[in-house]
């Protein structure tokens, strides 16, 4: 679990430097460029996380609501000025939905995440009960 978890934390990531490279839009509003770095930066440290899961979590939502405002704000944006360098909402580029991609594997690793701390809890119990004799021994 923790490897699928390692993996939807570094797709985010990937897809946020994508959003950074490849996403018109993004150069040409400052604030859209900061708010990208900075949620790159928060997906960025919590990879190194290893061994503080509920933080790991917690950032994890954290970052996927950051997305969805920031998802909200950018359709407002298109919506309210219905062009921006060009773009309207008839032709936008396929970068404008990367904050939801990157939002919903946010959730993802937060889902995994709290699977693999009740996972470790119980086996913690269970090795608790075991070494107290409260388990039957198989034999």
């Amino acid at each position: 679990m923790k490897k699928i978890n390692y993996l939807t934390l570094i797709l985010a990531s990937t897809v946020l430097i994508g959003i950074m490279f490849f996403g018109e839009i993004y150069r040409a509003y400052p604030p859209f460029l900061v708010l990208t770095i900075i949620t790159f930066l928060i997906s960025l440290v919590n990879l190194f996380l290893i061994h503080h899961k509920n933080l790991q979590q917690r950032l994890c939502i954290y970052n996927a609501i950051v997305l969805l405002a920031y998802q909200v704000w950018i359709i407002w944006l298109l919506w309210s000025i219905k062009s921006h360098n060009g773009l309207s909402l008839h032709k936008f580029p396929v970068s404008i939905v990367f904050p939801v991609i990157c939002a919903i594997l946010n959730i993802l690793a937060a889902g995994i995440i709290r699977r693999t701390i009740a996972a470790e809890e119980f086996m913690k119990i269970l090795r608790k009960d075991k070494k107290n004799g409260k388990l039957p021994k198989k034999g």
